[in-house]
């Protein structure tokens, strides 16, 4: 049983109010009604929602607000990018992309944008929807969602989409719509980090066109033009106009003799050794499919034994910088676990298009609002204070709130009462009547052969 919401959440309200142009009051007020029980650890349900509201908003009316109310998920989104900028005040930081899941095992047949795609995690065909995420990190405390695409399969068939006909971009397209939608609202020019699904020609091009930097992980099967040790020569015998061989990154590295050992230094208060991370070779080289000349590092984890390839535009970093770099992508895998464990992004049923869309965007949301409250924890005063996790965040707003209901159980007879009847509700269900089976018509054998 978890315990009713006494009152919203105040730096959930005050940290949404950016939303009031766009909204009614009473929109506005389920808007943070609901994200106000997602934070104090109400699952994606609306059901669950009501109740732990005690009921003072039914589910038709919820139902009604994410899905038929009449706002513009767009100019939300623009008035949150506006309120982000102006928070901040970003300069430059790492622009982080990647996708995830959102798994659904039922309903799937009303569900907006669930498509039969193949999860690389769980290595199986499955129903869900695609998401693909922008994520801002300054490499510190300021750490936001910025906007996400849904992946929509080409040439669905589906008898969910309602006839409806979605054009089908690939990942690195919406990728790319996705910065330019940033820099079209204002933020700056950046660092891309992206793994290996992004790490392709077309992609690099679009971020050369916008100039951004980038560093990606590449896969081991890229080819690197080296010197020919002989002339290449035509069938007539004159020089060839492409004069290097192709050789696979692997093979390309054995060749590397100089390696540096990246890790932790020794900690002389606890008396911690140095650390070995990575064995790390670096080069600066041509890929035969990625225009342009790019450094790129072999790395190689001495206690798992596995390789990752780095890419990036950025000819004067070292391995350590590069690395470092890239180990700011796992912000947005944080990101994802987040939305899945804190705000239970995959418990939304919601059917129409803009409940979806207001669901991911509500999910977004609290993640900013949540790394904001981290970040004034962290720079309250003068010196700056240690920063929480996310998950600490949560705890602390649920233990208000748990104040927050004590006081209103020692003060308030009518939220007793309400809350015991509310709960009384739900103790006994009745099962369904058992009915008896009874033969309804018969069929002559000629009609059924018939009808085959």
């Amino acid at each position: 049983m978890k315990i009713p919401c006494a009152k919203q959440v105040p730096f959930v309200v005050a940290g949404l109010s950016f939303l009031q142009p766009a909204l009614t009051n009473i929109q506005f007020d389920n808007l943070t009604l609901i994200a106000s029980a997602l934070v104090l650890g109400a699952r994606f349900c609306l059901t669950e929602i009501s109740r732990m509201w005690l009921k003072d908003k039914c589910v038709s009316t919820l139902s009604y607000f994410l899905s038929d109310a009449k706002f513009s998920t767009y100019e939300m989104e623009c008035l949150y990018a506006l309120r982000v900028r102006r928070l901040y005040k970003i300069q430059s930081g790492y622009y982080i992309i990647d996708d995830t899941m959102k798994h659904h095992t039922s309903f799937c047949k009303w569900i907006h944008g669930v498509c039969i795609l193949f999860d690389h995690v769980l290595k199986t065909n499955l129903k869900a929807i695609c998401i693909v995420a922008l994520y801002h990190s300054d490499g510190a405390l300021i750490k936001f969602p910025i906007t996400f695409r849904i992946y929509y399969q080409d040439s669905n068939k589906l008898p969910w989409l309602r006839g409806k006909k979605f054009v089908c971009k690939k990942k690195y397209e919406l990728a790319v719509e996705m910065l330019e939608w940033a820099i079209k609202m204002g933020f700056p020019k950046g660092v891309v980090l992206a793994d290996s699904w992004y790490a392709v020609g077309p992609f690099i091009k679009e971020l050369k066109r916008l100039k951004f930097g980038y560093v990606l992980e590449v896969k081991d099967n890229y080819n690197v033009r080296t010197t020919c040790k002989e002339p290449t020569l035509t069938r007539k015998g004159r020089l060839a106009k492409n004069q290097y061989d192709l050789t696979k990154l692997p093979k390309f590295f054995k060749s590397v003799s100089s390696i540096t050992k990246c890790g932790f230094a020794r900690d002389i208060e606890t008396g911690k050794e140095a650390k070995v991370l990575y064995h790390v070779k670096i080069a600066t080289v041509r890929l035969n499919s990625i225009p342009g000349k790019h450094r790129i590092i072999e790395s190689v984890d001495p206690t798992k034994q596995t390789t990752k390839y780095l890419l990036t535009d950025q000819l004067t970093w070292e391995a350590t910088k590069i690395i470092s770099v890239y180990t700011h992508r796992w912000v947005i895998e944080e990101f994802f676990r987040n939305a899945k464990q804190l705000t239970d992004m995959e418990g939304a049923t919601i059917r129409s298009e803009q409940g979806v869309t207001l669901a991911l965007c509500l999910v977004s949301w609290i993640d900013f609002l949540l790394h904001f409250e981290n970040y004034k924890q962290g720079t309250a005063g003068k010196l700056s204070k240690e920063s929480l996790t996310i998950p600490s965040i949560v705890r602390r707003a649920q233990y208000e709130n748990m104040e927050a209901f004590m006081e209103r159980v020692r003060h308030d007879e009518d939220f007793v009462k309400k809350w015991f009847e509310v709960e009384k509700e739900n103790i006994y269900r009745k099962r369904k009547e058992h009915k008896e089976l009874i033969e309804l018509d018969e069929y002559d054998g000629s009609e059924v052969k018939l009808a085959a």
